[in-house]
């Protein structure tokens, strides 16, 4: 799923708290400071870098998820 550049951006400053390893904080925290700058555009590699992380976000609250089964189905 390819998100827009501001979504992206909306996610920079939580993943530069919480994500995984120093260099993704590092970042993420420089994403989001130059979102600021005037006539700012990422690059193509910062663009993937971005839609990766913030794929990464969403995956792991995905797996959170309980599934129901529901009343009368059959697993046999």
């Amino acid at each position: 799923m390819q998100r827009t550049l501001e979504h992206l951006l909306f996610y920079m400053p939580r993943l530069s708290r919480t994500a995984g390893s120093a260099w993704e904080r590092q970042f993420a925290a420089n994403m989001a400071r130059r979102a600021r700058w005037k006539n700012w555009n990422p690059t193509q590699k910062q663009l993937d870098a971005m839609q990766g992380m913030v794929a990464s976000l969403f995956d792991e609250d995905a797996q959170d998820v309980i599934e129901i089964e529901k009343e009368g189905s059959s697993a046999a």
